[in-house]
């Protein structure tokens, strides 16, 4: 029961809410606005006194030319100088002490000219020069006893710009000694004392942003403070000590959430803003600095003024710094964030426009290697996830994890911005989980922010963001999985979160809408009205302190409504259920037209009238549920999942009211690609069909009952084996495309191929962090082709005579599957049972309702022959059968004969028995439960001819595959028969070395491989299934039931799995014989998607498969195959459209051997297609 709706808390905290479930649901998690700069880091401008001026003798010959023309010069210099250093004392001699006054002379001049040359090209190896130079006149100036403060603080700057560049440790740990070694000494001159107490104070405060020491911080704040308390008003250097003691304050906000601290940064940065001209270099920087306090103020209490405060200041300091100038990309991205604040708070798609503008300006001007490339990859990436939640487009959401999965990388575990940098790409990959709903994702999800909670210690205001945005994700898993101990998890993240935030926090009310989701959660799975009583009074605190400007607010109400139904649910008062309406009315009056969350709103609010129908019987409300429901259905605002729920909701309300539910199917239709979209894992969309399941059973009822037969046809087709067809359609030849766009046909082939494999080779995602980057890309990957596909599907399209040009197909193009013999096609739904009989050459559709068949009959009927089911291909019956159940199975054939085949065969009218070469061909199109029953066994027990007597029969999982696969091969290149006697981890099959001389027997004249015992192995068989037309698997096989992708074949090595067969497009191929258990046994979960092993063989290739629908006894294997053979290579020729009419004979062969009550034993043997 949760809302579809998104809404956003803030950057650690972002969520969203997608539910699979047709009940009203909560609204998205919420994450309002930025909770601290360590989640999208600003950048700061610390500022440098002006460069000092070198003292030393005027004496020195030695010119400057000299040195720097030669390379050689330096090196020599430096080793003498470090010889003078070493080994000669300052008293020795007045010449020494002449000597090293010039060498320290010569040394400073050089340093110099280094530092200068470093800032022309900023090309490290200068800087490591100039930092060794200024080490030796240091060490030069204790030798001689003169005074060293400058030379101190020429260091001191060379080691900070340094750490600036490489962030290592070590220098500004030398830079912090450097200064406070240069503040002992200059306690003397006011003017060089005030100097170095703020350099210092710089560097203790850079020291703390590395390693997050609070100590460097008060002390950082107290030499700050000291030197903008001695230098008087008017001095030059007072501004930028102001700007320096403005940074250290804000940080201390930042790490303790003081809002005292945000009025002292805020005064000396506006104080250092007001001194400075506009045309001083630095001025850009001090406005930057302003506009961050006044963004973290808006932060902490919300108020929209400091925001517009904060983005004038740094649209100023933007403008003010040139092209070119290192600093133009922090305050670009400042700027950036500033703008995203403030789409956050307004939900203006401008204003994130500029955002993403600006911080994507900032990330390119930013070098590879710079320390704040992390932070602002980081930053970037947030913009396009909130363009995601906004818009819906997928391609934003990969751009966000692909930003954000860089940031994480070059950032060390030590670095105190690591765990933001987490929390935002876990939001990201939860976004994706919620998008596509691979489980992958979440628990990459909650990796990351479980690592970000971890590394932020509990009195970093940051904590609670990371508290609730891990909960979000454990709130998550516990929906998708059920177990109440991730339940527990987000109840105590959020908990936690909630009693961490101040009243006065902007982040406050989604933390509270966080907590309410997981107490509504709780009360659903444990029924205690004091839970759902909890999450009323969050909710209701949560809207009732959100200002009904913020773009969050429609998510609140929407959340708070559907507790309140929940309680009149529980308790029946309809004063609950009409504040629920009250509720979620609002909330979609104030969601915006094609907002992604449009939709999610209007099904709860559609459910909550349709409450208030069944329990009032009033006829109005009921409209007013379908007109909200055709509403979420038909929103421009593209969100399939809710959508289509909206879509079968209102076309259950159409019947209800008497009208027609074909425009509300016809939407449900064309969201079907979209719900279970090709970009997606092949498993994913198995998974994503078992919410959709029976749509087209249900539709086809409808359509049936109001005659429109074509239409039942047509939907049936388009709703089962949905990712089946969507294979096939990736495979299918352009050849006549070609003919008019050469260019564009090649294009469908290129991408269509890709497509393909990536379907398959992302199904089983590892979960090693080691190769997140790799799944990032490949992700990306697959969901940029899935939109290259679309949008040459539009592009074919255009083209005169392509209009339809792989477009589900019309009943005209279905029926032509019957050329061949008729095709019944049976619909089972709740309500009604038929049969749609589609004959050759005729334009009329035949209606044959199957009346007996009821949902609670057709199960037990399904149960039955579920019993016949072994494990494995084996030397004794099918195992699970008692004789209870038996006799059962012995009746199975009278129920099918009497409810399902006598019908249809009688309005056939194929009720007389003749020559097996004579019989009508018929071919099954099942679905449902119908899947599992072995309808060519009908028969009574009076000796009547059954099924089996009067036609061959042959199955299919759509009509669509009979289509694909009508036309022969012309090449045909010989059969290759596998079987191992035995394979890993299973037992022995003693009869498939006879069953392999049985084949041999009969192909004396066809070329035929056979790869027997040791030989059996995958490899082996794959190659030679390229190299054959036909392929005999002889060994045993299993149904994963958890995985119907993992569904495999075991040969000697080990397994042949489904999803191995089916990403392969073999070409000319003609008939695979599946000797082996259950390699046509559906999923029982997704009957109708034809998740079994014979239909992979039909996707890589095969048109004709033999298969199995349950275990099958070792001795029979033998019998079926010889009789099989000798009817398919009569005269040397492999031909596979003759292969029903062999496997006919032979399983009636097998019948009169052991005897028509041993159903279990002739009735497994199956042929599917042509």
């Amino acid at each position: 029961m949760r809302d579809w709706a998104v809404f956003i808390e803030g950057i650690a905290e972002v969520e969203n809410k997608v539910n699979h479930s047709l009940q009203p649901g909560i609204d998205g998690r919420s994450s309002w606005g930025m909770t601290t700069s360590d989640l999208e880091k600003r950048d700061i401008f610390p500022e440098i006194d002006p460069p000092v001026s070198i003292r030393g003798t005027s004496q020195s010959t030695t010119s400057l030319d000299k040195i720097i023309t030669a390379d050689e010069g330096l090196t020599d210099t430096n080793e003498m100088a470090h010889h003078l250093v070493d080994t000669i004392e300052p008293g020795d001699t007045p010449l020494v002490s002449d000597y090293l006054e010039a060498q320290l002379q010569l040394v400073e001049v050089v340093s110099v000219y280094l530092r200068a040359e470093y800032q022309k090209d900023r090309n490290i190896e200068l800087l490591n020069k100039s930092i060794a130079y200024g080490r030796q006149t240091v060490r030069l100036s204790e030798r001689l006893r003169y005074p060293k403060v400058e030379r101190l603080r020429v260091l001191g700057d060379l080691l900070c710009l340094r750490f600036s560049r490489t962030r290592v440790l070590s220098d500004i740990n030398e830079a912090v000694e450097i200064w406070a070694r240069a503040v002992t000494l200059s306690v003397d001159d006011d003017a060089v004392h005030g100097a170095c107490l703020t350099r210092l104070g710089v560097s203790l405060n850079t020291r703390f942003d590395c390693l997050g020491t609070l100590g460097d911080l008060s002390e950082s704040i107290q030499y700050g403070m000291e030197a903008v308390r001695m230098t008087p008003d008017g001095h030059p250097d007072k501004p930028g000590r102001l700007s320096n003691l403005g940074i250290s304050w804000q940080s201390r906000f930042q790490r303790l959430g003081e809002l005292a601290d945000f009025d002292h940064a805020i005064g000396c940065h506006s104080r250092a803003v007001e001194l400075t001209p506009d045309s001083h270099p630095n001025k850009p920087g001090r406005l930057s600095n302003l506009g961050i306090s006044w963004q973290s103020r808006f932060e902490r209490l919300g108020e929209l003024a400091d925001l517009d405060h904060a983005i004038g200041c740094q649209s100023r300091a933007v403008e003010l710094t040139p092209d070119g100038h290192p600093d133009k990309p922090g305050g670009l991205n400042n700027l950036g964030i500033s703008w995203q604040s403030r789409f956050e708070r307004l939900g203006e798609l401008a204003d994130l426009d500029h955002a993403i503008g600006c911080k994507s300006r900032a990330v390119e001007l930013t070098p590879d290697g710079h320390p704040n490339k992390p932070g602002r990859l980081s930053n970037l990436g947030n913009s396009w996830q909130s363009r995601f939640e906004r818009l819906g487009e997928l391609a934003d959401l990969d751009h966000a994890i692909g930003c954000k999965s860089q940031a994480v990388e070059l950032t060390p575990d030590s670095h105190p911005n690591k765990p933001g940098r987490l929390s935002n790409l876990g939001n990201s990959w939860q976004s994706r989980f919620q998008r596509l709903g691979e489980l992958a994702d979440l628990d990459h999800a909650i990796g990351c922010k479980s690592q970000a909670v971890e590394l932020t210690p509990d009195s970093h205001p940051n904590k609670p963001g990371c508290l609730s945005s891990l909960g979000n994700s454990w709130q998550s898993r516990f929906e998708r999985l059920g177990e109440l101990a991730d339940l527990d998890h987000a109840i105590g993240c959020h908990s936690r979160a909630v009693e961490l935030t101040p009243d006065s926090h902007p982040n406050k009310p989604g933390r509270l809408n966080n907590l309410g989701i997981s107490w509504h959660s709780q009360f659903e799975r444990l029924g205690e009205l004091a839970d759902l009583d909890h999450a009323i009074g969050c909710q209701s605190r949560a809207v009732e302190l959100t200002p009904d400007s913020h773009p969050n607010k429609p998510g609140g109400l929407s959340n708070l409504g559907i507790s309140w139904h929940s309680r009149f649910e529980r308790l029946g008062e309809l004063a609950d259920l009409d504040h629920a309406i009250g509720y979620q009315s609002r909330a979609v009056e104030l969601t915006p037209d094609s907002h992604p969350d449009k939709p999610g709103r209007l099904y709860n609010l559609g459910a909550s009238w349709q409450t208030r129908f069944y329990s009032l019987n009033q006829p109005i409300n009921l409209e007013q549920a379908s007109n909200a429901f055709r509403a979420g259905a038909t929103e421009a605002a593209f969100m399939p999942l809710p959508q289509m729920s909206c879509a079968r909701k209102w076309a259950s309300i159409a019947r209800v009211l008497g009208g027609s539910s074909l425009e509300a199917y016809n939407v449900a239709f064309s969201l079907l690609p979209r719900l279970v979209w090709i970009g997606q894992t092949v498993q994913r969309r198995h998974e994503i069909m078992l919410s959709v399941r029976d749509l087209a059973a249900e539709a086809a009822a409808w359509a049936i009952s109001a005659h429109l037969y074509d239409l039942a046809l047509e939907w049936l087709e388009q709703g089962r084996s949905v990712v089946w067809g969507q294979t096939l359609r990736l495979r299918t030849p352009v050849e006549e495309l070609a003919t008019t766009d050469h260019e564009l046909a090649q294009a469908f082939q290129h991408t269509a191929s890709q497509l393909d494999m990536a379907g398959f080779s992302r199904a089983r995602q590892p979960h090693d962090t080691s190769v997140l980057p790799e799944l990032v890309s490949q992700a990306a990957h697959h969901h940029k082709l899935a939109s290259d596909w679309d949008k040459l599907l539009e592009q074919a399209r255009l083209l005169p005579g392509f209009e339809n040009f792989m477009q589900p197909p019309k009943s005209t193009e279905l029926k032509r599957a019957a050329n061949d013999g008729p095709v019944v096609v049976i619909n089972t739904y709740h309500t009604q049972c038929d049969a749609l009989i589609i004959l050759p050459h005729q334009d009329e559709i035949i209606h044959k309702p199957l009346t007996k068949i009821t949902q609670d009959r057709l199960k037990w009927l399904s149960s039955i022959a579920n019993c016949m089911s072994g494990k494995i291909r084996g030397p004794e019956v099918a195992r699970g059968i008692t004789r209870s159940n038996a006799e059962d199975i012995s009746q199975l054939p009278v129920h099918l004969w009497s409810d399902i085949v006598a019908p249809v065969l009688n309005e056939l009218g194929y009720t007389r028995s003749s020559n097996a070469d004579e019989l009508p061909h018929i071919t099954w199109c099942t679905a449902g439960e119908m899947s599992f029953l072995p309808l060519h066994a009908a028969g009574l027990c009076n000796g009547s001819p059954a099924a089996l007597d009067l036609v061959v029969s042959s199955y299919a999982p759509t009509l669509t595959s009979l289509l694909f696969h009508k036309m022969p091969s012309s090449a045909q290149a010989g059969l290759v028969a596998v079987g191992p006697e035995a394979s890993t981890k299973q037992t022995t099959l003693p009869k498939t070395a006879e069953e392999l001389e049985v084949i041999k027997k009969h192909a004396a004249v066809t070329p035929c491989l056979q790869l027997k015992d040791t030989s059996a192995t995958v490899d082996a068989t794959l190659a030679a299934m390229r190299e054959h037309s036909w392929v005999h698997l002889a060994c045993h096989a299993v149904q994963d039931r958890a995985n119907p992708s993992q569904s495999a074949f075991h040969l000697y090595d080990g397994v042949l799995t489904l999803e191995e067969i089916a990403r392969r497009q073999f070409k000319n191929k003609g008939l695979a014989f599946l000797s082996a258990c259950q390699t046509a046994t559906g999923d029982c979960e997704l009957p109708d998607e034809a998740t079994h092993l014979a239909a992979g063989m039909l996707m890589a290739g095969y048109p004709s498969v033999i298969g199995t629908m349950w275990s099958i006894m070792d001795d029979d294997a033998p019998l079926v195959a010889d009789v099989v053979y000798s009817e398919l290579l009569k005269g040397g020729k492999l031909n596979h459209m003759v292969s029903a009419r062999a496997l006919h004979k032979a399983v009636k062969a097998l019948r009169e051997k052991v005897g028509k009550k041993e159903i279990r034993r002739w009735a497994p043997f199956v042929h599917i297609g042509v």
